[in-house]
Parts: structure tokens; C-alpha cells; sequence
């Protein structure tokens, strides 16, 4: 759905070339010179300009996101800081409380990535806030019509229904939504349809990422690809290299790359430079094929796999014979590429190839994390044997989260099983062995996998990630753990702050007693300034030594306190990585201002620079050669 909507505000004049900007030219001389900027955008876009065009355009494209538990892993792959959201929930299921909890996981989810920055008011002797908080959301109450009340008093019963679903939200979670529109598809006139897309254009104005300029270069490219993608989904990079020079102005393969990032990084295009055999240039098509694996229970049609597949449903092992099941039921184009797409769901962490022994009965060619249903089957630690010893049991180090996205476990398990070997177990029942990765649950070897003395578990709690270390050798001394504290620490961070640009998402880190039942641990204990070498603990009313395996306090100098018998501690909280955002310099000077394209004809992601339905408004051209590409600085 491309709705046209047209305004006179914020019409800029035209902009003037920079062969324009001279000392006091003649009316006819910037006459002229405007004309010839004209005949040159219009020599490279292939269309026609019209600088004086005072309406606006922008494309918008819907998403589907199945509903899939499953499926919730996939989500931010296409979420980011600088799309616009429409929520959209049923009215007349807002008592109902698995509609409420699914309503607040994606305000959660969009929360992870809010901004306030760009909104402060700064005055003379203080700064404000304007109180939102982007991204901005747009609430829509549908089955307006099935609310029960009274003829005359729906639209407040709408509203009591409305204020259901926001009732337990965090106070700064409210500041992200801006409108909140109750409908009937059976009801209502078309105008008020219209009405709710005239007020998400005016409110795409407002974001930062509208009017960027844009280098014209890539318009170029962008026109060839919207072409290309019509026909195809997929391309090959040297196909990609082809077009990019068969235009005007052709780039060069340094500017192609920059290109390539930058579109990567607004999710209109998937391009991964260690991956760079093919660029997917329809990101819905990779959705799609994503939900082919993920939700792949219509393609359970092959009775002699049927092991296979009620594996793939319990434990998420994903064999060839199950994955030859899916994608030959699908296109032919998704069939043929079928490699890569699993090449890019392991880049996302969706699947993960883990680290096993060799004697694993049946190794399957994957893992899908969001699949597994699997419990464990009984205690963890009648399971592995592990001695009920403070010895043998270190403390629980607990990150605490305010909000734990749905797949950050996912991500950290993909983490650790690229790093340590997935520790695994005999199933007496069934005669086999299996690793030991079960839903929220995962066990790794820290050491050779032929001593497997010393294991990691690691659990998922409400808004707690967990871990512990086994120790079957020696006993636990202090700070020898540091190494696995700091590496967990590193991937959330990187995998937060860096990979998905989740800017508020944050964690403190925390400990409890090592022989608190993993369903109880709640990280009820912080990490103190005071050093300490004993505690009264909670759960088992006895006093234990306080060891502090995961600090490195056995590399520093010895203080007085420890000298006199005591371990001294350093409080640990989590300091998070500030994201940056990176912005896109022009690879030449040639640029023109945009004056609409914002909310996109891509995935909800970065809303700007986007679809070239375009009116230029002008453009500072040039024929100077390209000077260095970064990512930094428009």
C-alpha cells in the first residue's frame, strides 16, 4: 500500500548548484544555471525533475511478522532506532491477558531501541526534554465494532479497553506513543483511514532521518535496483558491480561497498562483506524464507523423516533431510539459494552450527535455538552428576535486565557454542547421546573435552540471564573465573550495542549462592565496595566463605584488608557500550536534497533516504573525483 499524500508545508525553495553560489550572478545567469542542474539530474535519474513541485511523497511498505513464538528470534533483524511503529491489537481481547503480555513484548521490544537525544530543548540556564521518546509508535485498536457498550458510549469503552493494554507499562515506555486510533473495518468511512495516513506522514516529518541529503550516485543505483528487484530477489555481487557501472556517474567499487553497508545498515538491502557472494535485495522475500524454517510445520509431509522432524519440533535439531523437506516445497528461486539463506540466518544466529564431540549420535547439520521445547527432563545436576559442595558449585553471577529481549539468550548461546564445546549426555531411554542444549538451559566443556572437568551452565530466567561453573577437579579459588565473567560480558555488550543498536537496553550484574535452585535465583545479592570474606546465606541459613570467583582480585597487589585474612571485592556493574550512530559521507560532492522518500519501501528500520519516488529539490554537483569513502559524516 503506497498512499500518495500530498501538503504545502514545509516547502523549502529551491537549492542552488554550487556553480550557482558566486558573487551577485545575473537573474538569467542563475536562470540558466538552474536549468543546466536540472538537464544533468535528469541525465542520471533517467526521469524528469520538477524543482518547483510543491508535494510530498513517500513510500511506505507493510510488514508482515508472523505470530509466531518461534518467529519473535527473527524480529530484530528488521528493527532499529529510526523506523516508525504501528502496534496493532484487538480491542476486544484487551482482557485477556496473553493479548496484554504479547502487547507489552513489542513495546518492550521497540523500547530497547529508544532515543531521546535528538529531542532535547536546550535554553539559556537549562535543558528539557519535549517528553517523547522515539521511536515513535502508533497505537491501532481494531474490532472497534465487537466492543460491547452502549451505542453512544463506544468510543469511551474503546478507550477503557485501550488503557488495559497500557496499564502496566513503564512510564518512559508511554513517552513512545503518539497517536492511538480505534477502527472498524466494517464501519468506518474511507476518510478515516486516510486521516490516520496524513497523520503518519506529518509524523515522519519530524524524524531526524527525513531531508537527509543523499549522495546522487546512489539514486542511481537505487532506481536500478528497484528495477532489478522486481524481477528478482536475489543478486550476485558481480551482477550488483555490472550495474553500478552501467549508469552516468558509475561508482567505484570502494563507493559499491560503502553503498552496500550503508543500505545494509537501514535493512533495505542484506549484504555481509565476509558474505558477499550474492546482496538479497528483498528483505520481505528473506523474511519469508526465514518463516519457512522457523514455522515450518506445513512442510511436515514426509513420513520417513518423521523422526527427523519431531526432533527439529522438540529439540531443534535441524537435519538436511528436514531442510531438503522445506525448501523444495517452496519457489525455485528460494530453493536455489537455499545454501546462502541458511549462510545468512547463521550470520543472524538464527541457526547455529555448535561445536560437538565426534561420538554425538546423528549430528544434525544445525541448530534452530527458538525451537527447542525441550526441558530438561530432570534435575540439571542429578543429570551431570554435579557434587552439592561450594566447592564444586561457584556462585551464581546473574545479569540483571529491566527488559531481556527474547533473543538475546538465543544470540549468547550461539556465542559460547562458536567458543566451547557443547557438553553433552547419555539418554538411558532412548540409547543415544545428545547435547546438552535444552530450552533456555545450555551446558558447555571449559576444558579439553576429554577431561571435562570443569562445565558452564547457563540459564534464562524472567529478565535474568545466569550462569554457573561446574568443578569436578579443583577447587574453586578466587577470580578463576574471571576470563568466562569478562567473555559474557563482551558478547551482550557487543551483541546489544553494536549488532542490533539496542540503545537502552542495559543489565547490572549481581550473585547468589551457588546452591540455590536455578528456578529461584533472582541475583538477590550486588557486588559490594567493601570487601568481605563471609555471608549469611538466604537460602541455605548457614554462613559460607565468600571466594569471588569471577573477579581478578588474585592479579592485584595485596591490600591491608587482605593481608589481615579478608578478600577484598570490586563492585561490578556492567557498563554499556554508548551506541553511535554512524552516519554515511558522500563518496563525491555530488548530492541532492531529497524532499520526500521516508517512510520506506523497506523493513521497519532505519525510516529515511528511501524509495526513489522522488521530487529533487536540488543538488550541490560536482565533477570533482571521489575523495575517501567512510561511513561517517553527510
Amino acid at each position: 500500500m503506497t498512499p500518495l499524500v500530498t501538503t504545502d508545508s514545509q516547502v523549502e525553495p529551491p537549492l542552488t548548484t554550487e556553480s550557482q553560489v558566486e558573487p551577485q550572478g545575473t537573474s538569467q545567469q542563475q536562470n540558466k544555471s538552474i536549468e543546466q542542474a536540472k538537464m544533468d539530474i535528469e541525465a542520471m535519474l533517467k526521469s524528469s525533475v520538477d524543482f518547483h513541485d510543491k508535494e510530498e511523497y513517500a513510500t511506505l511498505l507493510l510488514w508482515d511478522f508472523a505470530g509466531d513464538e518461534e518467529f519473535y528470534h527473527t524480529h530484530q533483524t528488521f528493527l532499529s532506532q529510526d523506523a516508525m511503529y504501528l502496534v496493532v491489537t484487538k480491542l476486544n481481547e484487551a482482557d485477556d491477558p496473553n493479548a496484554q503480555a504479547l502487547f507489552r513484548l513489542w513495546i518492550d521490544s521497540i523500547h530497547c531501541y529508544s532515543r531521546r537525544e535528538e529531542q532535547n530543548i536546550i535554553s539559556d540556564d537549562k535543558t528539557t526534554t519535549s517528553g517523547d521518546l522515539d521511536p515513535p509508535v502508533v497505537i491501532v485498536g481494531t474490532w472497534k465494532d465487537a466492543v460491547t457498550s452502549e451505542a453512544d458510549m463506544v468510543e469511551e469503552a474503546c478507550r477503557e479497553n485501550f488503557l488495559l493494554y497500557t496499564e502496566n507499562l513503564a512510564d518512559d515506555e508511554r513517552e513512545h506513543i503518539r497517536f492511538a486510533y480505534f477502527i472498524s473495518n466494517k464501519e468506518d468511512e474511507r476518510s478515516v483511514f486516510q486521516q490516520i495516513r496524513q497523520n503518519i506522514l506529518n509524523l515522519a516529518r519530524g524524524m531526524r532521518t527525513w531531508n537527509k541529503e543523499y549522495p546522487l550516485k546512489f539514486i542511481q543505483l537505487e532506481q536500478r535496483l528497484q528495477e532489478q528487484k522486481k524481477e528478482l530477489p536475489i543478486i550476485s555481487y558481480q551482477e550488483m558491480k555490472n550495474l553500478s557501472s552501467d549508469t552516468p556517474k558509475p561508482l567505484t567499487e570502494d563507493e559499491l561497498i560503502l553503498f552496500l553497508e550503508f543500505h545494509h545498515e537501514l535493512r533495505a538491502l542484506v549484504y555481509f562483506k565476509d558474505l558477499s557472494e550474492y546482496i538479497i535485495l528483498d528483505t520481505q522475500w528473506l523474511s519469508d524464507a526465514f518463516r519457512c524454517v522457523v514455522t515450518a510445520r506445513k512442510f511436515r509431509i514426509n513420513f520417513r523423516n518423521q523422526k527427523k522432524w519431531k526432533d527439529f519440533f522438540q529439540r531443534g535439531e535441524l537435519n538436511n533431510a528436514v531442510l531438503e523437506d522445506i525448501f523444495k516445497n517452496e519457489t525455485k528461486i528460494l530453493y536455489e539459494h537455499k545454501d546462502f539463506i541458511l549462510k545468512v540466518m547463521e550470520k543472524f544466529d538464527i541457526i547455529i552450527h555448535p561445536n560437538k564431540s565426534e561420538g554425538v549420535d546423528e549430528k544434525p547439520c544445525y541448530y534452530v535455538p527458538c525451537m527447542v521445547k525441550e526441558d530438561c527432563q530432570c534435575d540439571i545436576y542429578k543429570m551431570f552428576k554435579v557434587p552439592e559442595d561450594t566447592r564444586h558449585r561457584s556462585t551464581w553471577l546473574c545479569f540483571k535486565f529491566r527488559f531481556l529481549p527474547p533473543h538475546l539468550m538465543n544470540h549468547l548461546i550461539a556465542s559460547l557454542s562458536r567458543k566451547y564445546t557443547v557438553a553433552e549426555l547419555v539418554d538411558s531411554r532412548k540409547q543415544k547421546r545428545q547435547i546438552a542444549l535444552f530450552k533456555g538451559t545450555a551446558v558447555f566443556e571449559l576444558q579439553h573435552e576429554t577431561t571435562k572437568l570443569r562445565k558452564l551452565l547457563v540459564m534464562t530466567c524472567p529478565n535474568v540471564i545466569q550462569i554457573q561453573v561446574w568443578e569436578f577437579g579443583e577447587d574453586i579459588k578466587r577470580g578463576l573465573y574471571k576470563y568466562i565473567a569478562d567473555f559474557v560480558t563482551e558478547e551482550l555488550n557487543t551483541i546489544m550495542h553494536t549488532r542490533f543498536k539496542m540503545s537502552n537496553v542495559k543489565f547490572e550484574k549481581t550473585w547468589e549462592c551457588g546452591l540455590t535452585e536455578p528456578k529461584c535465583v533472582i541475583g538477590s545479592n550486588k557486588f559490594m565496595e567493601e570487601p568481605i570474606t563471609e555471608y549469611q546465606c538466604d537460602t541455605c541459613q548457614i554462613k559460607h566463605m565468600f571466594i569471588d570467583e569471577w573477579s581478578d582480585q588474585q592479579n592485584k597487589a595485596p591490600t591491608l584488608s587482605q593481608k589481615s585474612g579478608k578478600a577484598q571485592h570490586v563492585s561490578e556493574f556492567n557498563s554499556c557500550i554508548k551506541n553511535t550512530s554512524q552516519i554515511i559521507s558522500t563518496p563525491t560532492k555530488m548530492s541532492v536534497r531529497v524532499k520526500a522518500s521516508n517512510v520506506s519501501e523497506e523493513p521497519p528500520s532505519k525510516c529515511s533516504l528511501r524509495e526513489m519516488s522522488v521530487r529533487v529539490k536540488a543538488s550541490n554537483v560536482s565533477e570533482e573525483p571521489p575523495s575517501k569513502c567512510s561511513l561517517r559524516g553527510i
